[in-house]
């Protein structure tokens, strides 16, 4: 029987994400090595740490979301009640542009 850390330190080696960071309260859910998870974890959390410091942003990386259904659900809400329509007469259609996220100058007057 070997022990959490023991666990832990053969994932290391393995450059494996431990199983006990897979729990809903310590990580998220993924196939990548250990090395591009905690990359993904460093940019993930940026990426909310600048919503949640300097508003909004102009564009979403979906990819960030633990849940991304969750996300476009709350979307779909904003966008009824600011519109007055049915939510239930909604759905989402995409435009792909041909600029980076980082390129995106305003965002979107209504709806994201």
């Amino acid at each position: 029987m070997t022990s959490l850390l023991e666990d832990m330190f053969n994932s290391f080696i393995n450059n494996k994400v431990p199983e006990s960071w897979l729990n809903i309260t310590v990580g998220y859910p993924s196939l990548k090595p250990l090395a591009s998870w905690v990359n993904d974890l460093v940019k993930r959390l940026e990426f909310m740490g600048s919503w949640l410091y300097d508003g909004p942003p102009k564009s979403y990386w979906l990819s960030a979301f633990f849940f991304p259904q969750g996300f476009m659900t709350a979307a779909m809400q904003t966008f009824a009640r600011d519109t007055k329509k049915p939510i239930d007469t909604l759905s989402f259609r995409t435009h792909v542009l041909d600029v980076m996220a980082e390129e995106v100058t305003e965002a979107q007057e209504v709806g994201v």
